[in-house]
């Protein structure tokens, strides 16, 4: 098929500044170039860094929304459309994607994550739209969620989970709706060596509690912090906490940092905190860790860290919610968010006093990571979207 990808107006596609949905679009687009399975226009901002991974089979249009005359055009463009979907941004690159997209032909067009694109884009060709979903961006109280789904000819998401948040979504359609679990570079993680715990102020005979991700609240640290601060049962027991608010852009610390700083301060001498870490550099730091929590507080729409903790084989604890459990039952201990700070607190002294289980668990959390592996996923993913000629 001849397919468009609009992406999110945000971040580029290549994946230069990082971003889940446009590294899973480089898994895919990858996948293709090597497999020749369709042809594939995507439409992004224009990268930070000068990238060209055009390929006989994918194809890259970029707009640099940072020149004068974007800058203009969107001032112009918010003036002109009042009842825009998303914001004048984003609403001004889906404008210009549209310009370019009704002077070509595709057999469909995917929106990677904006469902609210479909409301304008349906007005200007009748071109089978695919709606792929990363968040719960589809469900019963999303503004215009049945207009949405009626004019989607497929709608694919990330977990079980979002499946039923927008199955959920009364329509006069039959619209399909079907599950692709997220993918990442299993082997990476698997393979990876423990970095060096000196470079943290850690040695070897510390019990290294590790949390990676966004330094926000529904990512339930608070509740790890004092989970850790009541336990007294473990020598020498370290909290790592890997993370930063947003992307790593933090140039100066946001309130709820300093909240965090502070429930961290009657132990700060077992805490660590890193700041961003790389992604490139995230499989070692895992690997040094013993135990690795996920404490979301909020119905996670997949949990891309519980699916690096399980590759990187090491013990996992995380909150039933959301996705989570699809990626890890039996093979992570799961807990529940009600009382997290106990629960949390019990897990981690449960890995520490049973160290045989939880090596047995992380060896089965490995075996289970590679039906997650980039490769497996791209191949559904590029399957799934049969569905539209049927």
């Amino acid at each position: 098929m001849k397919i468009a990808i609009i992406t999110s107006g945000r971040l580029p596609v290549p994946a230069t500044k990082g971003g889940a949905v446009e590294t899973k679009l480089d898994y895919t687009l990858d996948y293709n170039a090597e497999h020749h399975v369709h042809d594939i226009t995507v439409y992004s901002v224009k990268p930070d860094k000068p990238v060209d991974k055009n390929t006989a089979e994918n194809h890259y249009i970029h707009y640099d929304m940072q020149t004068l005359w974007a800058k203009i055009g969107r001032k112009v463009y918010s003036w002109v459309n009042r009842e825009a979907y998303y914001d004048n941004e984003i609403e001004f690159f889906l404008w210009r994607c549209m310009r370019d997209i009704r002077r070509r032909h595709y057999d469909c067009i995917i929106l990677a994550n904006r469902p609210g694109y479909i409301l304008s884009l349906k007005k200007v060709t009748q071109t089978p739209v695919v709606i792929q979903i990363n968040n719960d961006y589809l469900q019963p109280a999303t503004r215009k969620a049945r207009d949405i789904k009626e004019a989607a000819r497929l709608v694919i998401t990330c977990s079980d989970y979002l499946n039923s948040r927008a199955s959920q979504v009364v329509s006069s359609t039959q619209t399909p709706v079907v599950t692709v679990h997220n993918g990442i570079d299993i082997g990476r993680f698997v393979h990876a060596k423990a970095a060096d715990r000196s470079v943290l102020g850690l040695t070897k005979d510390d019990f290294v509690v590790f949390f990676s991700g966004r330094l926000t609240r529904e990512k339930g640290i608070v509740e790890l912090i004092r989970a850790v601060r009541s336990l007294h049962g473990i020598p020498r027991l370290r909290l790592v906490i890997a993370g930063a608010s947003f992307y790593g852009k933090d140039r100066a610390a946001t309130p709820f940092m300093q909240e965090i700083q502070q429930e961290a301060e009657a132990i700060r001498d077992q805490v660590v905190f890193t700041g961003f870490v790389d992604y490139q550099q995230m499989p070692s730091y895992l690997k040094m860790a013993d135990v690795i929590v996920v404490p979301s507080m909020w119905e996670e729409p997949f949990g891309l860290t519980v699916l690096e903790a399980m590759a990187a084989g090491v013990p996992l604890i995380a909150t039933r919610c959301g996705g989570i459990p699809e990626i890890c039952e039996g093979c992570a201990q799961l807990i529940s968010r009600d009382d997290a700070e106990h629960h949390i607190a019990e897990a981690i002294q449960h890995v520490y006093d049973h160290p045989e289980e939880a090596r047995t668990m992380a060896r089965r959390a490995v075996e289970r990571s590679w039906d997650f592996d980039k490769d497996t996923f791209s191949e559904k993913y590029l399957q799934a979207l049969n569905i539209v000629n049927t």
